[in-house]
């Protein structure tokens, strides 16, 4: 190698093991540089390149043991290069947070090996040696190829991830570093590329390049935020731009003043008035070109103090919480040049717990809620610190490493880049979280100092609005209250007409059947005093009071009944039945009335039902005073259908009149005691009479042993009205298997009647 490249390559030996010694000790600090294994990986196999590059390329007998076989120096050095190549890959990708990292070692080391093995395999190769790219094309050697192939593709590679990791970036700061990643690929597969030519200017060129490109992956890996490449172009940029146009201005003024001969009378004052006028143009196009290249390249700023002058004045007219939302909004928008923003609103429970809840506005930010501890490192920043807190901060900050998971997720959720607290008090109310920039640049300190300044002036605005909310949702639920309380207030005074209309239909419903049995008796009596009775005589009056008592224990058992259901008691005995022969069974007693009246009663659909579990004889009472209802409720001549089918896992029976039909209002009511949706005062004695009377329990009463059956029963009309008469319709849906109590209460009752030796046992399963 030329002394001018060993010179350079001790230097370079020298700076790579300063690095190296420095990353060293930087490892006694954790969390300092996260990929700091790959880069320590780069930079030793860099420093071994650099100590095989002064060997001599052609080894002589003395370095036969260390370089075996067909291997040289250059090719030895061009191994150990690509090594810190495969490295500073897997930094790339590391720093990136690929996901591809081992991936890239795995395929990179197959490639390394692959060029080794045919590096030391005879006649050797022309790696390195003077000339060996321009012999490529005559050589047959494959080891160079692949070298080279190697670079290129792992080159692009390289290029492609970090580009599509600028533009998957939800923040500025992580594009930039994707960016920076991007953009010191390159030279460094340049420099590799160019350090292996085995030409001296050309090998030094490279390794300066290699240097370069190690020096930013060990900045890039060590520093925390690297620096905005795309603000550096920009204003990179406009500089140039401007010097231009002022070069242009000068340059017109200097070929003019090339005419003028500075010692002829008056013409140094023409070139005087040259200058004069060449700076007259200079210098407002200077200005304008500034003014247009600011706007286009984002860097344009409006006047801060008229925008903070106008937003404290649209802040002293912000009445509503969303007026407040927008005038904010639009303000960072102006002032920030942010893409989009949001208001958290903060709620204290207790001293630590500070529950979150964002407003959503124009969908700038998501509906989401969650918690933050104000003792916790967030927490911290905005109430003690009283700071502004970047999301870029928050997820990679060593500061922010103890932030608990579901707070990070709560950030994360709003898509925001900065955040800002608003306290009043010293109580937080509110954070104001903002965008990525318009011109995708991370948030200067001028920025964070600006939005905390937003932050500070919304303090009272945002604490008025909240009030204001807050008055207005208690307000509206108030309204609810009383429309609640309205309704109950309604309920219950209808449900107290209800007892009171009890106590008129039970006293006649009670001594109407007493009077009867009463009056027989007392005719009894008379005529057996007189000796005027006769067996056919005594026979008609013993059934009327028969008739009479049996109306009477009915009524009773009604009663029974619905206080057995109010304390949830009603004995249920579960064996397998047919709701057809059920239904049959309801309808076997009402078949007099339903001729004497004239209706049509239809059933279909109950053959096709299956057998279900249930006691018979209360779902007979239950359909019976189903029907009864129907019966009551349906002028003479009218038709009642009775429909069965399956539905899921429920059998489903409707009983559908033509009667006069009831209130929607009332459908729910039917079914409480003592309920009669008619006026009372219209009530006529007999339970099948249209408009009948009766107590008001044989609905209740359905309901309870429907629903102590697993079941479910409803009512369904249109509206009530005697002239039209709508109908109605009542359905009961009963489930194909019984309730597991019920099952497990018979499978008792058996075993106790089977260890009872056959005695009937008076266990009865309850629900």
């Amino acid at each position: 190698m030329p002394g001018s490249s060993l010179l350079l390559s001790a230097i370079l030996i020298a700076v790579y093991g300063g690095i190296i010694i420095w990353m060293i000790a930087l490892r006694r600090r954790p969390r300092r540089i996260a990929r700091r294994r790959w880069l320590l990986l780069a930079l030793v196999a860099a420093w071994a390149a650099n100590w095989v590059g002064l060997l001599p390329r052609d080894a002589p007998a003395p370095y036969d043991a260390l370089l075996p076989g067909a291997l040289t120096a250059p090719a030895l050095a061009i191994l150990a290069t690509n090594a810190a190549l495969v490295f500073f890959g897997a930094l790339l990708l590391s720093y990136l947070r690929s996901r591809a990292v081992a991936a890239w070692l795995a395929v990179g080391s197959a490639w390394w090996l692959a060029q080794a093995a045919a590096c030391v395999s005879p006649p050797g190769t022309i790696l390195g040696q003077a000339g060996w790219y321009s012999d490529l094309a005559s050589a047959a050697d494959w080891a160079a190829w692949l070298v080279i192939g190697g670079w290129l593709l792992g080159g692009v590679a390289l290029m492609l991830t970090a580009l599509a990791a600028f533009y998957r970036a939800a923040l500025p700061e992580l594009a930039n570093q994707a960016l920076f990643g991007a953009v010191i690929v390159p030279p460094m597969v340049v420099g590799v590329a160019l350090a292996a030519s085995g030409e001296r200017i050309v090998t030094e060129i490279g390794l300066l390049l290699q240097l370069a490109g190690f020096g930013s992956a060990a900045y890039s890996a060590t520093a925390y935020r690297v620096f905005d490449i795309r603000r550096i172009v920009r204003l990179t940029t406009a500089a140039g731009l401007l010097t231009l146009v002022t070069a242009l201005a000068t340059f017109g003024a200097a070929l003019l003043a090339t005419g003028i001969d500075a010692t002829a009378p008056g013409q140094l004052a023409l070139l005087a008035a040259l200058a004069l006028a060449a700076a007259a143009i200079a210098t407002p196009l200077h200005a304008l070109v500034q003014h247009v290249l600011a706007g286009l390249l984002g860097e344009s700023r409006p006047v801060v103090s008229r925008q903070l002058r106008q937003f404290s004045a649209d802040m002293g007219r912000a009445v509503e919480l969303d007026d407040l939302v927008e005038v904010t909004l639009r303000t960072l928008r102006d002032l920030l040049r942010a893409r989009r923003g949001g208001f958290l609103l903060v709620t204290h429970h207790g001293e630590n717990d500070l529950e979150i809840e964002a407003v959503p506005r124009l969908d700038e930010i998501p509906e989401i809620r969650g918690w933050i501890a104000a003792n916790g490192p967030v927490g911290e920043r905005f109430l003690r610190a009283r700071a502004p807190l970047l999301q870029y901060d928050l997820d990679f900050s060593p500061d922010f490493a103890a932030v608990p998971l579901a707070e990070r997720q709560l950030f994360a959720q709003t898509r925001m880049s900065a955040y800002a607290p608003v306290i009043v008090h010293d109580r937080l109310i509110g954070i104001i979280c903002c965008g990525p920039k318009t011109s995708d640049d991370p948030f200067s300190a001028h920025d964070l100092e600006l939005l905390m300044t937003i932050a500070n002036q919304t303090g009272a605005a945002l604490r008025s609005a909240r009030l204001i909310a807050d008055l207005r949702r208690r307000e509206a639920e108030q309204m609810a209250l009383n429309r609640a309380l309205s309704a109950t207030t309604q309920q219950l005074e209808k449900l107290n007409s209800v007892k009171t209309d009890f106590i008129t239909i039970a006293s006649h419903e009670l001594r109407t059947p007493l009077a009867q049995i009463r009056g027989f008796a007392e005719i009894m009596e008379s005529m057996n005093d007189e000796g005027l009775l006769d067996q056919d005589q005594i026979a008609g009056m013993t059934a009327s009071i028969r008739r009479a008592s049996d109306r009477l224990e009915e009524l009773i058992a009604a009663m029974l009944d619905v206080s057995e259901l109010d304390v949830d008691a009603l004995s249920l005995h579960f064996a397998p039945l047919r709701l057809e022969a059920v239904v049959r069974s309801a309808l076997e007693p009402l078949t007099d009335a339903v001729r004497q009246r004239k209706l049509m009663v239809a059933a279909r659909g109950l053959r096709d039902l299956p057998a279900i579990s249930g006691d018979e004889p209360r779902l007979v009472q239950a359909f019976r005073n189903v029907i009864l209802n129907a019966i009551k409720y349906t002028p003479d001549g009218g038709r009642i259908d009775i429909t069965g089918r399956i539905e899921g896992d429920e059998a489903i029976v409707a009983i559908r009149d033509s009667g006069i039909g009831i209130d929607p209002a009332l459908l729910d009511l039917v079914f409480e005691k003592f309920f009669r949706a008619q006026d009372p005062n219209h009530h006529s004695t007999g339970a099948t009479k249209f408009m009948g009377g009766g107590p008001g329990l044989g609905l209740t009463i359905a309901r309870g042993v429907v629903q102590a059956h697993g079941g479910r029963i409803w009512a369904e009309s249109a509206g009530s009205d005697p002239e039209r008469c709508p109908g109605s319709t009542f359905t009961v849906a009963l489930p194909l298997t019984p309730p597991d109590l019920a099952q497990r209460l018979d499978e008792l009752e058996l075993t106790v009647r089977l260890g009872g030796q056959g005695e009937r046992s008076a266990a009865r399963p309850r629900r």
